[in-house]
């Protein structure tokens, strides 16, 4: 597997906590403001991965790497990742101006993440395919309407590394 896994430590967490307290509920919020925490663990685990990384945090993206504005998407999980699960940007949230997307799982215990590959916005757009809500994937039924890919369709990071 090409993801990086990534140990939550204490002032990842904290930091991640006051940022999404002070968010509170965003509009159109999936889990009701449930999954701020998890999406700013997301940020800190790439801040810890990519160092010259930085948090912007804009509705159009969240951190800055070398000059490209990374925007991460972050699901929580239960489960260890597999490459053949999906990552999604809703359908909503698909005007975003960012120049790369970065996927995300973190463990619902808060101590361990996984950075599961990127993509360039435009590629995202490109490649991806739309599920509605309602539609099923196995067991897993799309609560919003959403562009998605599997993991394995994503870039891994040497290669972020290496275009950046």
């Amino acid at each position: 597997m090409f993801a990086v896994e990534v140990l939550i430590d204490d002032e990842m967490f904290q930091r991640a906590k006051l940022k999404a307290d002070d968010l509170g509920l965003l509009k159109n919020s999936i889990l009701g403001g449930k999954g701020n925490l998890a999406g700013f663990l997301g940020e800190e685990m790439f801040l810890k991965t990519f160092p010259g990384s930085f948090s912007e945090n804009t509705y159009q993206h969240d951190i800055n790497y070398l000059g490209t504005k990374i925007e991460i998407k972050t699901v929580q999980t239960t489960v260890f990742p597999s490459l053949e699960f999906n990552c999604h940007v809703a359908a909503y949230n698909a005007k975003q101006r960012a120049d790369r997307y970065v996927f995300a799982r973190v463990l619902k215990s808060y101590e361990l993440g996984w950075l599961m590959g990127w993509m360039d916005v435009n590629d995202f757009k490109d490649l991806s395919r739309k599920a509605y809500k309602g539609d099923r994937d196995g067991d897993f039924v799309f609560p919003i309407d959403c562009f998605n890919l599997r993991y394995r369709e994503l870039e891994p990071f040497y290669e972020l590394l290496e275009t950046t």
